[in-house]
């Protein structure tokens, strides 16, 4: 076993062979660097699925989640969420340090921050420690040991929102009207940190080949619609509406739709540059509500107004992913040299 190559040993691991404590060892005796350790493919690969049983335990271990959250429920919550909470982190050694299955292990940190924050926020109340400072400190730091213990990129995200937990906390204590007044403002300035995080670990791995390029992807995915949401809170009237006469929603004006438009078109060229698709899928949403008050006006009807955005919006979305590399390599030729624009991909890059 002490003969096989750091591939082999990586390979072993993520087939239950080997535990995680054999891998560590065998990669020691073979003097592996930590920036080895790290590797992972290339720009293109499924990181985080590996077949289709992930996604089959994955609904379960959901499902499961949601029983488990409505019965601590029911139990009086506290103290019940924290055991919830504990159960999904055992499930998580089992998923993701044992088996290396990072999707059902997403669904379990997610689950353990969910449950955490709720449970911690309850016992302090009840034994009159109560404050939304304290319990965004401990979900903080439950969700850093989280990452720390079971290494899962996706976990990168949650430390992010827990920080901006704790963020909005100390905010609304200090001065809680600018948080009331300024909400977009603060969402925007929050998706533009996790944004220049997420480029900090892209910047150390141009060509995307290291476990630092899926925490990057996870961080890009979240601040795109803190920025967008941000952006559109400063920049438009949002109105109160009501679509099929009982369905609660905002609605725009053609020209916020415009504006909304613009602005999902620049993070759209900004995620081009910077060799990111998280940050265009995580905006197609607004696009498509954008799109469709576009087009509200126009005489058409509202199937054919969705028929139309989605027509389109699919249409531009093949269109950019079929010529991606093509586009960007355009795109460098009149971008300045800088380290947040990697070099165009190369299939045959090794690092």
């Amino acid at each position: 076993m002490t003969d096989m190559t750091p591939s082999q040993i990586s390979k072993a691991l993520k087939a239950g062979i080997i535990s995680n404590a054999q891998a560590e060892t065998m990669r020691a005796k073979l003097g592996v660097s930590e920036t080895h350790l790290a590797q992972i493919g290339n720009e293109d690969e499924m990181r985080f699925l590996r077949s289709f049983s992930d996604v089959f335990i994955s609904i379960g271990v959901g499902i499961f989640a949601f029983g488990l959250s409505v019965f601590a429920g029911l139990m009086g919550g506290g103290k019940s969420f924290l055991i919830a909470a504990l159960i999904m982190w055992l499930m998580a050694e089992f998923f993701g340090r044992k088996k290396r299955a990072h999707l059902p292990t997403l669904i379990t940190a997610l689950a353990f921050l969910l449950f955490t924050q709720r449970g911690v926020q309850t016992v302090l109340g009840d034994i009159g420690l109560g404050g939304d400072i304290i319990t965004a400190l401990i979900t903080l730091g439950a969700m850093l040991l989280f990452y720390l213990r079971i290494r899962l990129p996706f976990c990168i995200a949650l430390i992010a929102l827990a920080g901006l937990y704790l963020a909005a906390t100390l905010v609304n204590q200090v001065a809680p009207e600018f948080l009331r007044s300024q909400f977009g403002l603060g969402l925007l300035l929050s998706g533009l940190v996790i944004f220049v995080l997420a480029l900090l670990y892209d910047v150390n791995d141009k060509h995307r080949t290291t476990r630092f390029a899926d925490n990057a992807f996870w961080l890009h995915f979240l601040a795109a619609p803190l920025i967008i949401h941000g952006l559109a809170l400063q920049t438009v009237s949002l109105k109160k509406d009501v679509l099929f006469g009982f369905v609660p929603m905002v609605s725009l004006d053609r020209g916020d739709a415009a504006i909304v438009m613009i602005i999902v078109a620049v993070i759209t060229v900004v995620g081009l540059a910077i060799n990111r698709r998280a940050l265009i899928v995580s905006s197609l949403g607004y696009a498509a509500f954008a799109m469709g008050y576009l087009f509200d006006g126009t005489g058409m009807g509202f199937g054919t107004v969705v028929a139309v955005t989605f027509l389109l919006l699919g249409g531009a979305i093949i269109f950019l992913g079929a010529g991606w590399h093509t586009a960007r390599n355009g795109l460098l030729k009149i971008l300045p040299k800088l380290p947040i624009f990697p070099p165009p991909f190369d299939p045959h890059y090794k690092p």
